[in-house]
Parts: C-alpha cells; sequence; structure tokens
C-alpha cells in the first residue's frame, strides 16, 4: 500500500543533503556544498518548507520516482526504504 504524504514526510531525517546544489555529469549526479539559500543549516531544515514551491519553484518535490531516479545521496532513508514496496506510488 503506497505512503500517504505524512508518511512519507516521516521517512526523513533532516539530513538536508536535498538541498544542496547538485549537476549531472555524464549522467550521474554530484552534490556541491553549496546549501540551497533557503536551508537552515544549523537544524537542515528549510526556512520556506510549506511555500517552497511557490517562493522557489525549481524546488523539486521529493518523490519516490526522483528517489529512483538517483537525485539522493546512498545514505539517504528514502534511498535504504527503495526497496519498500510502500514507497512506489
Amino acid at each position: 500500500m503506497p505512503l500517504n504524504s505524512v508518511e512519507w514526510e516521516k521517512i526523513c531525517e533532516r539530513c538536508g543533503r536535498c538541498c544542496y546544489e547538485k549537476y549531472t555529469y555524464r549522467g550521474k549526479i554530484f552534490y556541491t556544498d553549496k546549501p540551497c539559500q533557503y536551508l537552515d543549516t544549523e537544524t537542515n531544515c528549510c526556512r520556506i518548507y510549506d511555500q517552497r514551491s511557490e517562493l522557489h519553484p525549481d524546488c523539486a518535490r521529493l518523490t519516490p520516482q526522483l528517489v529512483k531516479a538517483g537525485i539522493m545521496p546512498e545514505g539517504c532513508p528514502y534511498v535504504k526504504n527503495l526497496d519498500d514496496d510502500s514507497t512506489s506510488k
């Protein structure tokens, strides 16, 4: 059974890695050490989380499809849960 949005959000451990700039080179995603301007680097929480779609339209909403596409680092709990059928929406 697919997770609802609250259950999906609870997987996050607030590492903040998804909020660092990334670039793709030859099909591989690399992370920079430059955080998004809205990331509070002390708490690793987004300062505009509830309004991020409106205030920062380039912010990609994390979905199981994006996780499966390899956008998150290996240690991310979303990646760890990829084999769990409940994350496939």
